[in-house]
């Protein structure tokens, strides 16, 4: 006579299992195990892993001049951006930055909050003749 499947597993689990934990014992080891299983499956690899992804792939293949400035929370800052870059004249466009900030041809404004503190990274395109546009950033220390 043939088993099914089903009895093979619970007759190698009643085995496993000691016989004073009785059925009930191997059917919640079988049912933790299920748990474990699926718990492990389900999860993302972990980030040690080496595996990476790039937000944005095509910002990311460009590089990226860094400009660093500092300015204390509740005061405003106000950078010059150089006229040419490598000889050529050179025109800004605000991609991102924070609230309270805009850029005026080669002039970038940041009214600060006395609440903000950290470091900000603010995202500019620039242009220039003959060339391809590239990312300025600029990393502004919000101190106290």
């Amino acid at each position: 006579m043939k088993q099914s499947h089903t009895a093979k597993v619970r007759r190698i689990f009643a085995q496993l299992t000691p016989k004073r934990f009785g059925h009930s014992a191997s059917m919640r080891f079988l049912f933790a195990f299920a748990v474990v299983c699926v718990i492990v499956l389900a999860s993302p690899p972990a980030a040690g892993l080496g595996v990476q992804t790039a937000r944005n792939p095509v910002r990311s293949a460009v590089q990226a001049d860094t400009l660093r400035y500092a300015v204390t929370a509740g005061q405003p800052l106000i950078v010059q951006l150089p006229a040419e870059v490598r000889g050529r004249y050179a025109s800004y466009r605000l991609l991102r930055g924070p609230a309270l900030s805009w850029l005026v041809d080669r002039s970038f404004f940041w009214r600060t909050l006395s609440s903000e503190h950290g470091t900000m990274h603010v995202l500019i395109e620039r242009r220039a003749e003959g060339r391809e546009p590239d990312i300025l950033v600029l990393a502004i220390q919000v101190g106290r």
